[in-house]
């Protein structure tokens, strides 16, 4: 059985010097990565890692967006409508 997990107890947490970001829950679970894959173009990559259920013939989401913003946008987005609860 999965367990819950709430918004207001994940945060985002540097993992890399401004470079990488991993948005973990409560109990330090990583559920989701950002990291910067192009300094001179600004562009971000994002992984949400989701349990198997949820992922499209085996992968977990992921993409390139133009900055850490937007992309941890999208990742709360997905999250928000697959695993973590608004509480």
């Amino acid at each position: 059985m999965q367990k819950v997990r709430y918004f207001d107890e994940c945060k985002w947490q540097d993992a890399g010097d401004g470079f990488l970001f991993q948005f973990i829950d409560g109990g330090g679970e990583t559920l989701a990565e950002i990291s910067l894959v192009d300094f001179d173009a600004k562009l971000w990559k994002f992984e949400v890692l989701l349990p198997e259920k949820f992922q499209v013939d085996g992968r977990n989401p992921t993409g390139n967006i133009l900055s850490s913003a937007a992309a941890k946008r999208v990742v709360e987005t997905i999250l928000l409508n697959t695993i973590v609860l608004r509480s």
